[in-house]
């Protein structure tokens, strides 16, 4: 990529990102060892410097936290690359005409292209009487690890970050009892076929963990949630229904947002010019509906981060590096006590069910006819990449231009 400028003045190109989760701090990086040389700024309203927040749910309890351990790059990386990572600082307004972002200490910011990476909120129950616990950010990882020390937790949501933190408490408690309850018919529900979640479900119970499900919690609490049936739990209350993306910015820029979040197209163009989403707040066009569809992955995070960054660069007249293409199938890994389960593509999509057993693993594929259209590997790392690079073959091709 060739060094990025902008009119006779030879004025620098100016990118800012805002949010420092990985889908903005690789959009930096990729554009930064792409060759561009003009002005990246990402503004992120954490004190920290980027750090994995895969890290939160996997190492909740005995894991190490510390910067030391979880920050993305050594703090002289970003100077080093003149990338500008700017804290502790909340991005309040966009004004599209004038490309300006406003910040919360009144001061602004102009742009040439500007990300928005905001990800995303912990979704809220209706119900609740004093807030329970979410897992989002370092701070809420903190706080939860001094709250669940002693006595019994419940995790109100059965998805994976869910049961991520159900298998963290598990391990590392003596005596700790860990309640789950999911409101739907089995764990996992949205994501994987019945047969992989009720696989899943007796990894925890074999662990202690009790699993309700078709639970409907009706009010909830720091310390209790009672559910429809009666039952009235008590313990430690941590919520892990979702996330809701941060889409205020989007909609002070102007941008079309629908119940899935940043509506873009499949090179994550917003329909204003110059004006990009990413990651959890952006919704790209799904490869086999065409709907707008979010995709709360790490790994998609990441790969969004890489490919507006492409996109960016061939907007702004500079062309692209489009050697290695950006996939469009979702993969996301969680690690349920020692097994790895990936989940590939869409397992829920199709209307047959193939198991494969080896030993104490397996890999579980979905069709839709003939079509494989997901898979989810239990214990079989290895053959996530392979089923991914099998599904992403069968898409209609898409391209950054």
């Amino acid at each position: 990529m060739s060094a990025v400028r902008v009119g006779d003045s030879g004025r620098d190109v100016s990118v800012v990102i805002v949010g420092t989760g990985v889908a903005g701090i690789t959009a930096a990086e990729t554009l930064r060892g792409n060759g561009f040389d003009g002005t990246i700024t990402v503004f992120g309203e954490e004190p920290h410097l980027p750090y994995r927040r895969t890290a939160l749910s996997k190492n909740l309890v005995v894991g190490d936290l510390s910067d030391a351990k979880i920050t993305l790059r050594p703090p002289g990386y970003w100077s080093e690359r003149s990338i500008d990572i700017v804290t502790s600082t909340r991005v309040v307004d966009v004004d599209t005409s004038s490309r300006l972002v406003r910040l919360a200490d009144a001061t602004e910011a102009g742009y040439d292209a500007l990300v928005l990476a905001t990800g995303g909120r912990a979704r809220q129950l209706p119900g609740g009487s004093s807030s329970p616990f979410s897992l989002r950010t370092r701070r809420d990882a903190e706080g939860l690890r001094e709250a669940i020390a002693d006595g019994p937790v419940v995790i109100v949501g059965g998805g994976l970050i869910g049961l991520e933190i159900a298998a963290a408490v598990a391990t590392a408690g003596e005596g700790s009892q860990v309640t789950v309850v999911e409101r739907g018919s089995s764990l996992l529900s949205r994501v994987v076929p019945a047969s992989v979640a009720e696989a899943v479900a007796t990894l925890h119970r074999e662990r202690g963990v009790r699993i309700l499900t078709g639970a409907e919690p009706i009010a909830l609490g720091a310390q209790t949630v009672t559910l429809a049936d009666g039952q009235t739990l008590t313990g430690t209350v941590i919520s892990a229904v979702g996330m809701e993306p941060e889409l205020d910015l989007a909609r002070s820029a102007g941008l079309f947002v629908d119940s899935a979040g940043v509506v873009v197209d499949d090179a994550l163009r917003t329909g204003v010019p110059g004006v990009y989403a990413a990651g959890d707040v952006a919704a790209r066009p799904h490869p086999l509906t065409g709907a707008p569809m979010r995709a709360e992955q790490w790994l998609t995070a990441t790969e969004h981060g890489r490919l507006v960054a492409m996109t960016i660069a061939a907007d702004l007249g500079s062309g692209a590096d489009t050697s290695v293409p950006v996939p469009r199938v979702p993969l996301a890994w969680t690690m349920q006590y020692s097994t790895n389960i990936q989940v590939v593509g869409w397992p829920t999509s199709g209307d047959r069910v193939d198991v494969e057993l080896v030993d104490s693993s397996s890999v579980v594929r979905t069709f839709a006819g003939d079509r494989l259209v997901g898979a989810v590997c239990i214990g079989r790392g290895a053959s996530g990449r392979a089923l991914r690079a099998e599904i992403e073959s069968s898409l209609q091709p898409a391209g950054v231009g």
